[in-house]
């Protein structure tokens, strides 16, 4: 099929720009025949890792690389960090009796993304030994289920991984080999002034939308989270834009303004004082 250009991809921000070189990679993760490659995707808390890996599978369905009904399974390893056993059992499924409360049969993620893409986020929470299991599923395409000697299961399935670590200090060395795509995602303060503006602007809009009134915006505060220090990367330049719209709409409710104004006072001080 005809590769559509951009598909899936057209609403990150950035793909002409800081994230031109990471699309591509990803793309061609996801092209790659028979079922794509495997891909690690890293970088700092907030950057946007998910938003990546959920484009490129809305690029697999849209490209006709994967059935419009394949599965993308999301799993935070950190979930269960402290528990490798229910870990492991999450992703691959467990037979009766494995362990204490086993008390039936169950099926994993793995099995659940068959033929789709399962999503690892905080891979680098996975114990050596769940990194270790995923050994025959990425090189032979089969896995067993937590307690299991015998019986295997065939899956085909593409990982996607993400962390905020350095993979090569993080992981397996094992484990990244079997893992041919890495992808590092760049800090919002590497991204520079015409991306984070474009950020700013989309983050107001869907706020506008989510509210359904016309919000104005002053330019001071444009200005102010062009220049601020955010440490959380984009996750926390839409968590602030969030609530500086909170703190405006609650006083266009209280003094009935035909719009939602953000005005410069109402940004917290650590924002604020960007400007000077």
């Amino acid at each position: 099929s005809k590769v559509v250009e951009e598909d899936g991809f057209e609403e990150l921000i950035g793909i002409k720009g800081s994230l031109k070189e990471k699309v591509n990679l990803a793309k061609s993760a996801i092209m790659y025949p028979p079922n794509g490659l495997h891909t690690i995707i890293y970088g700092e808390t907030g950057v946007g890792k998910s938003e990546l890996a959920t484009c490129m599978y809305k690029y697999a369905i849209k490209n006709n690389i994967k059935e419009e009904n394949s599965p993308f399974i999301v799993f935070n390893c950190a979930d269960y960090a402290e528990n490798p056993n229910l870990l492991i059992a999450q992703l691959f499924g467990v037979v009766k009796g494995a362990y204490t409360g086993a008390d039936a049969n169950r099926e994993g993620l793995v099995e659940q993304a068959n033929n789709g893409i399962l999503f690892l986020d905080e891979v680098h929470r996975l114990s050596a030994e769940g990194q270790e299991m995923l050994f025959l599923l990425m090189d032979k395409g089969i896995y067993r289920r937590l307690g299991e000697v015998n019986k295997v299961h065939e899956c085909r399935v593409m990982i996607i991984a993400a962390t905020t670590e350095d993979p090569e200090t993080a992981m397996l060395e094992t484990f990244l080999r079997r893992i041919p795509v890495t992808i590092k995602i760049p800090s919002l303060e590497e991204r520079g002034f015409q991306e984070r503006m474009k950020l700013i602007c989309y983050f107001f809009k869907e706020e506008s939308v989510r509210i359904g009134v016309k919000l104005k915006v002053s330019k001071e505060v444009i200005k102010a989270f062009i220049l601020y220090k955010c440490k959380g990367n984009i996750g926390q330049l839409k968590s602030d834009i969030q609530l500086i719209c909170a703190r405006a709409f609650l006083d266009y409710m209280t003094y009935k303004r035909e719009c939602v104004y953000v005005r410069l006072s109402l940004l917290p001080n650590n924002i604020r004082e960007s400007l000077y």
